[in-house]
């Protein structure tokens, strides 16, 4: 009993060290999103890609680059999502992106990558708006990087109890004590598949493949409007949580299908930011 108190207090002395957890998709969704997007940039997004990051360098292995930088560059920590309270319908700028000594929000740094991208200063700068927009847009499409409430889930602490996909006829589940966001960042994801190749091509082989990922619009949008349908995934699976808040396997087949769909929204999207943003040499007027 003892034991199990000081867990709690240990817990909740870090979630309250930290407004949201430091792996957004954990590193295994972050390599998802930036390889699906790699295998659909187009001639001039690749050559640049490889112009910034040398020949045979992967978006994946940059994928999590934003996140070891948060530390050092603190100007960028509120850079990986967009605070909107979980019962608020949209996003609003002024409430949700004001401007403050450790950034704005995502979706205002993925409106002046697109500009960066091509024409910042010097190409160490290019490089680091290249590394910033592969997470970024990876970020904006993790529902509780679009919900604000307990610091994003961080503050709600939550039991998973599932078997998940990796978990065979003969493994016994473990019990983790986790908080609802690191469920989001990692533990799902992580019960899907083995590793994020594997994870990659569960979803070229499902939803990629699919009609909604076929359609003309799947990768268009701006920067609110991802934030915004983001927000309402948010609000979905934070209304799945039980009153017990066990996460079992029924919570996990509820929002696989969410998890798969972000992943492969945002691998989608993402390829589409880098095309665009590398289709010209036109830069805008500052």
């Amino acid at each position: 009993m003892i034991r199990n108190l000081r867990r709690q207090l240990l817990l909740a002395m870090l979630c309250s060290c930290t407004s949201f957890s430091a792996w957004a998709w954990g590193q295994e969704g972050h390599a998802v999103v930036a390889e699906i997007a790699q295998r659909r940039l187009s001639p001039a997004a690749t050559a640049a890609v490889e112009h910034l990051l040398g020949r045979g360098h992967s978006l994946a292995a940059v994928a999590s680059w934003a996140d070891d930088m948060r530390e050092a560059r603190p100007e960028t920590y509120r850079w990986h999502f967009v605070s909107i309270p979980r019962a608020a319908p949209a996003y609003e700028a002024a409430r949700d992106c004001a401007a403050t000594t450790r950034g704005d929000c995502v979706v205002a740094q993925l409106e002046r990558l697109k500009n960066d991208l091509r024409c910042a200063a010097t190409a160490d700068l290019r490089r680091d708006a290249l590394r910033y927009a592969v997470h970024f847009v990876g970020d904006i499409h993790q529902p509780l990087h679009a919900v604000g409430d307990e610091r994003g889930g961080n503050l709600l602490m939550v039991r998973v109890e599932w078997r998940g996909l990796t978990c065979l006829a003969k493994c016994v589940p473990k019990r983790i004590d986790a908080n609802f966001h690191a469920v989001w960042d990692s533990h799902l994801i992580n019960s899907v598949a083995w590793n994020w190749g594997a994870y990659v091509n569960r979803l070229e082989g499902g939803w990629l493949a699919g009609a909604e990922a076929r359609a003309a619009d799947a990768d268009g949008g701006s920067a609110a409007d991802w934030a915004n349908a983001t927000h309402t995934q948010g609000q979905a699976v934070w209304d799945l949580v039980p009153p017990t808040r066990v996460l079992d396997d029924s919570y996990f087949q509820q929002v696989l299908p969410v998890v798969d769909r972000q992943l492969g929204l945002a691998g989608l999207r993402l390829a589409r930011f880098l095309n665009e943003a590398y289709e010209t040499r036109a830069c805008a007027a500052r």
